[in-house]
């Protein structure tokens, strides 16, 4: 047996397991989101960012320090400051598409990232991409752009939505190349040492930011950034799991069940009422995900 087909029958013996976990990573990743909603209007961009890193610290400490890894080398700390680099700009760009945009809408350009992800796994992990994998993120993407249109209808496509949408595809894109390097880096690296530098090198980079245009937060604020630092740990934690026992591509399309997640908390919590294309498009989306996870 060769060491791929070992590989392929080492993750095969996971089940659905990392399936699972990738999909609870993306709920509580979705009830940050919904967090950060919460403050989007409240707080410079930059100084949200620093925040939800800030108060992930303390967890990803005592995360560290229960997990006791070994001392990181130069060259995993090389990588994880790339990774750092493309954190802060996926969340200050996702950050401001929330601000300006529908929880559900912002959330749904950001599906854009398994199309993304795929194509970078394939390049730099040498992934292949089965056609049923293929033909999953196509109708994927095809529930995503049946959700888009009934969004931007009726004339309401201006200046401030044109940036939002911008800013959730540019998003989309550097989460993917993020989470192609996370895939790279979780084959090797301690997870106690991913999750801290995951919070760490983000909260040095921002840092000059958030300075720049710091506004005191109010009690409701701080107790917001909490839960949004807990959430976004437990989140990426999971996601960790998952993709150092699944290949990228597969996992990706998971993403797609954050619509659903999205929708229930933007009508929970704005008063968000998604049209019927939302609907239409997640039957799409929905149907992707389990086509992809029973193959």
């Amino acid at each position: 047996m060769t060491l791929s087909s070992l590989k392929l029958a080492a993750l095969a013996s996971r089940g659905p397991m990392p399936f699972v976990v990738a999909a609870l990573g993306i709920f509580l990743l979705s009830a940050m989101d919904a967090l950060i909603k919460g403050v989007a209007t409240a707080h410079p961009t930059a100084q949200i960012v620093f925040m939800r890193y800030a108060c992930g610290l303390p967890w990803a400490l005592l995360f560290f320090a229960f997990a006791r890894p070994p001392a990181p080398s130069s060259e995993m700390v090389r990588a994880h400051v790339l990774r750092g680099v493309l954190v802060v700009i996926t969340a200050f760009l996702f950050f401001y598409a929330l601000a300006t945009l529908p929880l559900a809408e912002a959330i749904t350009l950001t599906f854009l990232s398994p199309l993304f992800l795929a194509v970078l796994a394939a390049i730099i992990l040498k992934e292949p991409i089965p056609p049923a994998v293929l033909i999953a993120i196509v109708v994927g993407f095809v529930g995503m752009t049946v959700i888009v249109a009934g969004k931007v209808g009726g004339g309401q496509f201006d200046i401030v939505r044109v940036l939002g949408i911008g800013a959730a595809v540019s998003s989309a894109l550097a989460y993917a190349a993020n989470l192609v390097l996370l895939r790279k880096r979780a084959q090797t690296d301690p997870f106690g040492l991913i999750i801290l530098f995951q919070n760490l090198f983000p909260l040095i980079i921002i840092a000059p930011f958030a300075w720049a245009v710091w506004e005191t937060p109010e009690l409701r604020s701080w107790l917001i950034f909490l839960g949004i630092g807990g959430f976004g740990l437990a989140g990426h934690l999971c996601m960790a799991w998952a993709f150092r026992h699944a290949n990228a591509g597969p996992l990706g399309v998971l993403e797609y069940t954050a619509l659903i997640w999205s929708a229930g908390l933007g009508y929970l919590f704005f008063a968000e009422v998604p049209a019927w294309t939302t609907w239409a498009g997640a039957a799409l989306i929905v149907a992707a995900c389990l086509a992809v996870i029973r193959k």
